[in-house]
């Protein structure tokens, strides 16, 4: 058995398993708790198992679904920018100045130029990055923008899988359209999660860069 630690994904994964538990009970308690005829007990074992397998079968599809989506575009529905969707990629044009903790001059000191491409800063910031990856604001702040991206990952796909199907399963379309618009909810309130979350990643490594006397980032 391995005694390596776990990766923060694999740290994740509890939750996000839980995540998608949590909305197939919920597609079938709505698809059944309302729909089920109870006068006609003979049915009520075909109902439940024919919807509890549908719920499976499609809470199984989606994460399959989950996986084939590349962080590009996990990105892109949390950042809803087309270019440079990386937090990092504004890391000093722009997070740098809105954190109180964050000593610009300082870490100006350290780089001698501030980069503003885009793309450098965010190589820039992923080099100082992977100086302060084992503290523990780095690893929390990192370990959730990753937990936010899956969920929000997750969500789409519930809008549009779970979303569509409600209007073949549930008793009425004035319920699955309450239900589209918690969905819809769910997913913009993950996206701004993880917007959230990014930041403070991105903003928590310069904090601690600012506070580090050991290392110089300073060009020769």
């Amino acid at each position: 058995m391995s005694n390596e630690p776990k990766t923060l994904k694999q740290q994740n994964s509890l939750q996000i398993g839980a995540y998608v538990v949590i909305n197939v009970l919920v597609f079938w308690g709505l698809a059944n708790g309302i729909g089920i005829n109870f006068q006609s007990s003979n049915s009520l074992p075909e109902q439940l198992f024919t919807s509890a397998l549908w719920s499976i079968i499609i809470g199984t599809l989606t994460t399959i679904l989950s996986g084939q989506m590349n962080q590009d575009f996990k990105y892109f529905l949390i950042f809803w920018r087309l270019k440079d969707r990386l937090p990092a990629c504004r890391a000093f044009s722009y997070f740098m100045n809105q954190d109180p903790r964050i000593d610009p001059k300082a870490i100006e000191a350290k780089l001698t130029t501030i980069p503003t491409d885009p793309t450098e800063q965010n190589r820039t910031w992923y080099k100082i990055y992977k100086r302060h990856q084992d503290k523990n604001s780095v690893i929390d702040a990192h370990k959730n923008f990753l937990l936010t991206r899956e969920v929000t990952g997750l969500s789409f796909l519930f809008l549009i899988t779970l979303g569509s199907a409600s209007f073949f399963f549930f008793p009425s379309w004035k319920l699955s359209i309450f239900y589209l618009i918690g969905l819809l909810v769910l997913f913009l309130l993950a996206s701004q999660a993880g917007r959230n979350y990014g930041a403070r990643f991105v903003t928590n490594v310069l904090a601690e860069e600012c506070t580090d006397t050991s290392t110089s980032t300073a060009k020769p």
